[in-house]
């Protein structure tokens, strides 16, 4: 029903946070049941009335005798719309199977069961309907036939109940074993981000885009700017509606419709909508599949499938990490690689259905929704990093994710790891009073001390590397250390935050845009050792008359290039700078000129080159070139045949 009832309620106290789900083969009764303990009728089209069978989902409010209001989700029987049952199944915490006394366990009970099962659904009731059909001994029959058939599933101890949507029998024992049955259900969890798989979309004139879902996690409250994945659009919440009638909030385990403000790109099912920066989408996946037992074959490498988690259903193919083929019954560790993007997070569960003819042949966990890259197959290294990911504590896992991740919050990092922000938010304390992450840099950032190790052994080999390479350097430029730690995975901000950390702790001074080891000491030659004792003899002796390159070649006749060697060291060494083409000066020569420019803008606010050679008691050429270099340091800036200091 395409509208927006506007009766606003004061709360949803009245609300048990549980949806009731259908399954079981076609014609079986399951809208039957739905509309006799619901009053509803699910079969929304004229379609599903006209044919009388089920197509898509349905929905409905069950009020049972405390007056508790569940959601309840009426799935479509027949094999052909299995991609529509998957659609529904995924949040379902209270399964009702129902069979019919006349026919027993048919193929698709069998499938429904399947697929709930590797969906971890684990609380159900199973439903004999049209009793008013069958004798008593037929029913008890049914009965143990039943019971002999769901030996070994979560429903094996399941309560039974005898219905009939017809005559009511049974209907007011169905209420009250529902209603015994909703302290073992497993509860969403309330706290943390919102996200809803969307399950259906529909217009309203006046409202705009409205999508309904069962709430997996947080909550959905009017006013909220929230993200609708694959893409990532924001969207801000209009308002919100639990069974027809408008809250200011929903919250996970129930059913809510949301209109939605903002959004432009087109919204279907498949979709999910969540709190900012808390899902996104992948198109390839870490995971454990398991083959039904019953599959008509085995999986193999590449095997072309559908995918489905959530709402969604995705094509795809199965990349085996280690075998030929995964057999009936058995279960491995693969990549999914899809053709479309989902929203998906660790520990999520999906089914697999063959690609054509579509059987449904196993299903599986996901244990790394962004992997990054297609693994090496046949690999010990990476299928053991898998089962640690698969099976390992919160705190292995969080510093797994975190190792893969550095930098990331907790906030990040639990979508990642499965777990809840609380839980990844403890593990990460853990790992810092265990030694096994660290903060590095300003402002700090956690990593894994395997990351700040790998990252810091990159950096000292970049700079050995660099000294290898330039044996008259003292200072590495700060790009080459910064490229050899991308090389490595790590952004600039991560980069930066390593060498902060080096200086901080290590044997690292860094300047600006060049950095040096503490202990970088050049070692010369005895012939360098003597033309570098000149050089700094002639600087200290004449500072406002250095001898320029010519001068010094002329000293050094067949050490031109031993020459220039020495001047890059002694500008490496902050001795001299380079003011000029084959002029040099020293430091404290710059300085000092400095010092007599800002004087002289002091006395006269502009001064001529001659006024500040006679100053400093220097030549026109050093003059010039001394306050050209102050020009390009932003010290000095010329006007026509003056100068005045910045």
């Amino acid at each position: 029903m395409n509208r927006v009832i506007l009766a606003q309620r004061t709360g949803v106290d009245d609300v048990d946070f549980v949806i009731v789900g259908t399954a079981g083969h076609i014609d079986h009764g399951k809208t039957a049941l739905v509309k006799a303990l619901t009053g509803a009728d699910t079969d929304r089209t004229r379609e599903e009335r006209e044919r009388g069978i089920s197509i898509d989902l349905g929905f409905a409010p069950l009020v049972l005798g405390s007056g508790r209001r569940l959601g309840v989700v009426d799935v479509p029987g027949h094999e052909r719309f299995i991609r529509n049952m998957l659609a529904g199944a995924g949040g379902i915490d209270l399964i009702l199977l129902v069979i019919d006394a006349r026919e027993g366990v048919m193929p698709q009970t069998r499938e429904h069961l399947a697929i709930l099962q590797m969906l971890d659904v684990s609380s159900g009731i199973v439903v004999i309907t049209k009793i008013d059909l069958v004798d008593a001994e037929w029913l008890e029959l049914v009965r143990e036939e039943v019971a002999a058939e769901l030996q070994g599933t979560f429903l094996a101890t399941a309560p039974m109940v005898n219905v009939s949507a017809v005559t009511g029998a049974g209907m007011e024992d169905l209420k009250a074993v529902i209603e015994k049955m909703l302290p073992l259900v497993r509860p969403k969890p309330r706290a943390g981000p919102l996200r809803l798989p969307i399950d259906r979309v529909f217009s309203v004139p006046g409202i705009g885009t409205v999508v309904t879902g069962t709430i997996w996690r947080g909550a959905a409250s009017v006013g909220d700017s929230l993200q609708v994945w694959p893409g990532g659009e924001t969207a801000r919440v209009r308002s919100v509606q639990v069974h027809g009638e408008a809250v200011e909030a929903a919250v996970a385990g129930q059913r809510a419709a949301v209109a939605l403000a903002g959004v432009k790109t087109e919204v279907r099912r498949g979709m999910a909508l969540g709190a900012p920066g808390t899902l996104s989408a992948t198109m390839l996946l870490d995971a454990r599949v398991r083959v039904l037992p019953d599959a008509p074959f085995a999986l193999t490498h590449r095997l072309r499938v559908r995918f489905y988690t959530g709402t969604a259903e995705a094509i795809g193919r199965v990349l085996l990490l280690d075998g030929a083929h995964i057999a009936p019954g058995d279960d491995a560790l693969v990549q999914v690689s899809l053709e479309q993007q989902v929203a998906v997070e660790a520990r999520d569960h999906f089914v697999l259905r063959s690609y054509s003819p579509m059987h449904t042949i196993g299903g599986g966990q996901v244990i790394d929704p962004h992997p990054g890259r297609n693994h090496r197959r046949h690999s010990p290294a990476i299928l053991e990093k898998l089962r640690r990911k698969e099976s390992g504590t919160p705190s292995e896992r969080t510093l797994d994710a975190l190792t893969a991740k550095p930098g990331a919050s907790a906030h990040d990092l639990a979508a990642v790891v499965g777990e809840s922000e609380e839980t990844v938010e403890q593990a990460l304390q853990d790992l810092l009073a265990f030694g096994a992450a660290k903060y590095v840099g300003q402002p700090p950032i956690l990593a894994s001390l395997h990351t700040v190790r790998l990252w810091k052994d990159g950096l000292r080999r970049a700079v050995d590397g660099y000294y290898q390479k330039n044996r008259y350097d003292v200072w590495v430029p700060r790009s080459v250390v910064q490229n050899a730690l991308k090389a490595l995975g790590a952004e600039v901000r991560l980069a930066e935050a390593v060498i902060a950390d080096a200086a901080k702790h290590d044997d690292l001074d860094v300047q600006a845009d060049r950095l040096r080891t503490k202990d970088r000491r050049v070692a010369l030659s005895s012939p360098e050792l003597e033309v570098k004792a000149k050089i700094v003899e002639e600087f200290r002796e004449h500072p406002f008359a250095p001898p320029g390159l010519s001068e010094m070649d002329g000293w050094f006749k067949g050490r031109e290039r031993m020459v220039r060697n020495i001047l890059h060291l002694l500008i490496q060494e902050d001795a001299i700078i380079a003011i000029g083409p084959d002029m040099y000066a020293s430091v404290h020569a710059v300085a000092r000129s400095v010092e007599v420019a800002q004087q002289l803008g002091a006395e006269r606010g502009g001064f001529a080159v001659a006024d500040f050679r006679d100053r400093i008691g220097t030549s026109r050429k050093f003059a010039v070139a001394v306050l050209e270099y102050l020009d390009r340091q932003k010290i000095t800036r010329r006007n026509g045949d003056t100068r005045e200091c910045l």
